[in-house]
């Protein structure tokens, strides 16, 4: 994500690269990354706020990941560029993200082959591919705009499975609670 961020800041200089780390207290690590790629981090769990000067922000806390959801117009959602398997992207795009990942989503592929083929994420197969992709959605705010309506539609579709499940088996426990009557009822 550094060298994603590295090669796209000439073209976006506003850009602000946001890293949420799996496990929190890799954030340190990344943050001297990007300090050694030139790229001005800043640390969350440090207290550190991002202003004009910083190009990669570390969000190393935990339970902030829907407001970063709810910032981010893009996300790469990782473990996915690698043989990890995945993560869950429904939380991003519900609250509007753009999403992109790796083909590596075994541990979600179902709900990664709906998203795909409704065109409501996007796959990438490596760095160079994932540079493009962000750089052309930072450009092309409605082609963007399609992926995160097409990935909220299709998430919705998908949803509702309590629901369902609920009123499947609604007839059985009605007879169950027929059935069973205690004694003094």
């Amino acid at each position: 994500m550094i060298e994603v961020h590295r090669r796209l800041r000439p073209s976006f200089p506003g850009l602000l690269t946001i890293v949420v780390p799996r496990h929190p207290q890799r954030g340190r690590d990344i943050y001297n990354l990007a300090e050694r790629a030139g790229q001005a981090p800043a640390l969350r769990s440090q207290r550190q706020m991002p202003d004009h000067h910083t190009q990669i922000y570390i969000a190393d806390t935990m339970g902030e990941l829907g407001l970063i959801y709810t910032l981010a117009p893009i996300v790469f959602v990782g473990g996915s560029l690698v043989e990890h398997g995945g993560q869950n992207p429904i939380e991003a795009i519900k609250l509007g993200a753009a999403v992109l990942h790796g083909p590596y989503v075994e541990n979600f592929a179902e709900i990664y082959a709906a998203l795909d083929a409704a065109r409501g994420t996007a796959e990438v197969a490596d760095p160079n591919d994932l540079t493009m992709r962000v750089g052309n959605w930072l450009k092309d705010v409605s082609a963007r705009r399609f992926t995160v309506e097409a990935g909220q539609k299709t998430v919705a579709r998908l949803g509702g499975a309590l629901d369902r499940t609920v009123a499947a088996l609604e007839p059985y426990l009605l007879q169950l609670r027929l059935e069973y009557r205690p004694a003094d009822a």
